[in-house]
């Protein structure tokens, strides 16, 4: 009896330590490798704007600072100062296309295409962690025929653009991706 008791025990315990073997070397893939555990916070500066539209700047600039918070782990601030990292970046380009036609002639659809560039750099050494010069979102709108319930579609499209922008910007600083 005692035995078939000390084999089961046995067992037993080189089955936990087969499951809790691979558990220690496992590693989940784009865990962060570009920021070294001494940056805490991060500054992210205004976007500059080389397009003639108005606030997509503003709303890129909102919507990262607002995406590194939501995901946790960094402290934000507007600027250089006191950052140990700092985050710039530039709209490039701004387009609006007409996507699809009425029978009349005039647009029903468009589509907004917005590209950027960013760049996250250590605040001491300017050492680059993080650079992409072609960031390009695109996002379709449609218009509202009726006068009476017109809603500037467009600016809508832009805080999309914005938010799937700062999703893609620190998912690839803070995952690798």
């Amino acid at each position: 009896m005692k035995a078939s008791w000390r084999a089961a025990s046995i067992g037993a315990a080189l089955a936990l330590g087969s499951f809790a073997a691979p558990a220690c070397a496992y590693r989940l893939a784009g865990h962060n490798q570009l920021l070294p555990p001494t940056v805490k916070t991060i500054g992210i500066l205004p976007f500059g704007n080389e397009t003639r539209r108005a606030e997509v700047d503003q709303r890129i600039t909102e919507q990262v600072t607002q995406t590194f918070i939501s995901r946790g782990g960094y402290r934000t601030v507007a600027t250089a100062a006191g950052a140990d990292a700092v985050l710039k970046g530039q709209v490039t380009g701004y387009d609006v296309n007409p996507v699809n036609v009425g029978r009349d002639g005039r647009a029903t659809v468009y589509e907004v295409i917005v590209s950027a560039n960013v760049e996250l750099k250590d605040a001491a050494s300017e050492k680059v962690y993080f650079r992409s010069d072609h960031f390009v979102f695109k996002r379709q709108y449609g218009v509202s025929r009726n006068p009476s319930q017109f809603i500037d579609t467009e600016i809508v499209a832009i805080n999309d653009v914005a938010h799937d922008f700062a999703e893609s910007v620190v998912t690839s600083i803070l995952e690798g991706f």
